[in-house]
């Protein structure tokens, strides 16, 4: 403001001295990365109240400060003259003189010619007003010595708020002392904790004093910048949680809403992004089958964005995928095979538990198919939908050049329908049918194989394929067997209503010759005398067929008499160098008790019949 007197104020140089550290402006906030965290909110509610400096009240002499010396002429038009001046230094916002002469001075030499000048005293009022509101400004921003210069005029222009004045400096120097506290203690990191003695407790201490101070307000503001540099800079790294709280702890600072939603927005952002790249490593690793890594890279996304689109989604498929592979249950596939052509058709078993083999004594049972125990099977597994037809033996045969034990022996047991026997026949292998005689079709199950040449064939499969083809358990088959059925048989009754279910010896078969079963099923028409082709009757629960009737089958165990000690996982129970091995299923000349699904069969490994074949397992 220009001064028209030589010498300074007195008062204002005391004051300005007693004054002056308050007036320096407040330091900068410091960049947010060389700020120290954020101290713990733990125990805030007791950490002890750092005491607030209080700086003594600022002195307010008698001002030294006079208004110009102006002559007032009598003449009218010299008087206008002065009164135009007086108005043109308002315009301009010179309010005080003497050289040249303010708003101020002038209004007030203009007073004291004439008391009465209505003009005059308006003006005065006018500049009064300016005065005082440029000394609210000056004390809102905190410029102490502003402030102090514009109340020594005002303790002239307006005499009567010289001790309202007063206070307002006095509260000025406490907030100003507040705010270079708050500054210090931001500087040491103390930027939120501890309650009552952080920077921003400080800041807004200040605020209350003077409302709308400028430094508190910017204090304020330096703490949010840093706090919002610092949650972008969690963001960048990953550390979503850190960044939401330090966006928490910004937002409680009210000050933005606009620059606070800004950067919320900004981090929903690198958030959306950040866990749809985790979910989209994870929806690799499922792919290669890289479960582990899948397995962290969904707990990732997870925990980046609990409600991220398709997480669900891929966590179900990462739950099939450590169940089932690349599968799904119920799922029908057939693999390539390395030269052409594609192995038999599979079907996907769900994993799950079972009660395996049945009470002895119930429905007929023996005791070598107990003690019934619980099986749980961890994951899922594949089996043949049918059985091994002769077709896809003589591929394997074709291929590799493999005797049978049958053709190695020179015979094998057959049906001989005249004396309703099995008899062992020269010349009988698996290119004949059941009787040993004529061909056998090439969707006809596989006949006068042994245990030796099935698991040949799984293991010429999983050769040319490249995956883990083998003969499958004994529980395995069961489990298939019943799909879910708690029953003695596969069905929910002994009887089934309706079609007949599987090929078993029935009361409405009848040979070539017209012979009948010695003890048939009775109500039991399965339309076939032998094995019939593969798939003829219904499919079982798990989408496999003929695991009831058409052939019994080969299973990969060696024969215990009880289950005792046996696995309850599923896998088969072997012995290196067992000569037997277990048949699991009913046949085409099965009755209705060998047709339980607890029923077992011990048969030495080299055997080869006309009533058992196989299928082959495979595992996901």
């Amino acid at each position: 403001m220009p001064s028209h007197r030589a010498a300074p104020f007195a008062f204002l140089s005391a004051c300005m001295l007693a004054l002056a550290a308050c007036g320096e402006p407040p330091p900068a906030a410091p960049e947010p990365a060389a700020v120290a965290p954020v101290p713990p909110p733990a125990n805030a509610g007791s950490a002890p109240v750092e005491a607030t400096p209080r700086p003594a009240p600022i002195p307010l002499p008698a001002p030294d400060w006079q208004p110009a010396r102006i002559v007032v002429p009598e003449d009218p038009p010299a008087r206008a003259a002065l009164r135009a001046e007086a108005l043109a230094a308002e315009a301009d916002g010179r309010w005080i003189g003497p050289d040249p002469p303010g708003a101020l001075d002038l209004h007030l030499a203009l007073l004291a010619a004439d008391p009465a000048d209505a003009e005059a005293s308006a003006g005065r009022e006018r500049v009064g007003r300016a005065l005082a509101m440029a000394f609210e400004t000056a004390r809102r921003e905190g410029r102490l010595d502003e402030a102090l210069r514009l109340a020594a005029v005002l303790a002239v222009a307006e005499p009567a708020g010289v001790e309202g004045r007063r206070k307002a400096l006095d509260e000025l120097q406490a907030a100003l002392a507040l705010v270079r506290l708050g500054h210090e203690r931001q500087a040491a990191g103390a930027w939120l904790a501890p309650r009552g003695s952080s920077a921003v407790a400080a800041f807004r201490e200040a605020d209350a004093r003077v409302p709308g101070l400028l430094p508190a307000r910017e204090g304020l503001r330096a703490v949010e910048t840093a706090l919002l540099a610092r949650a972008a800079a969690a963001a960048a790294e990953g550390r979503f949680d850190a960044a939401e709280q330090d966006l928490a702890r910004a937002g409680r600072l009210r000050l933005d809403p606009a620059r606070l939603q800004d950067a919320r927005a900004a981090l929903a952002r690198q958030q959306a992004e950040a866990a749809a790249a985790a979910l989209a490593e994870a929806e690799a690793a499922i792919a290669r089958l890289d479960l582990q890594q899948a397995d962290r890279s969904l707990a990732l996304a997870e925990r980046i964005d609990p409600q991220a689109p398709g997480l669900d989604e891929l966590a179900r498929r990462l739950a099939l995928a450590r169940r089932y592979g690349h599968f799904q249950p119920g799922q029908r596939f057939a693999d390539a095979l390395v030269g052409g052509g594609s192995g038999p058709e599979m079907v996907v078993v769900p994993h799950g538990r079972f009660t395996m083999g049945a009470v002895p004594g119930v429905d007929g049972a023996r005791d070598n198919e107990g003690p019934p125990h619980p099986v749980r099977f961890e994951r899922g597994f594949a089996l043949a939908v049918h059985e091994t037809t002769v077709a896809e033996f003589a591929r394997f045969v074709a291929a590799t050049g493999h005797v049978t034990v049958a053709e190695r022996r020179g015979r094998s047991t057959v049906y001989d329908e005249r004396s309703g026997r099995m008899l062992e026949l020269r010349g009988a292998h698996w290119r004949h049918g059941f009787d040993g005689r004529s061909d056998a079709a090439p969707d006809d199950p596989v006949l006068h194989v042994a245990f030796a040449d099935a698991a040949a064939y799984a293991e010429w499969l999983a050769v040319r394929s490249g995956q883990g083809y083998r003969l499958p358990a004994e529980a395995e088959f069961e489990y298939a067997l019943r799909a879910g059925s708690e029953t003695s048989w596969p069905w929910a009754d002994p009887l089934p209503a309706g079609a007949a279910p599987g090929n078993l010896t029935g009361d409405g078969d009848r040979s070539p010759q017209g012979r009948r079963w010695g003890r048939p099923i009775r109500g039991w028409d399965d339309g076939s005398w032998g094995p019939a082709p593969v798939g003829r009757y219904p499919p079982e629960g798990f989408g496999t067929f003929d695991l009831i009737g058409n052939v019994s089958e080969w299973v990969e165990d060696c024969w215990h008499d009880s289950y005792r000690r046996a696995p309850n996982d599923g896998r088969a129970w072997v012995n290196p160098g067992c000569t037997e091995r277990v048949v699991r299923g009913g046949s085409w000349a099965s009755t209705l008790d060998q047709a339980r699904s607890s029923f077992r069969l011990q048969v030495p490994a080299d055997l080869s019949s006309a009533r058992v074949g196989f299928r082959v397992a495979r595992d996901l």
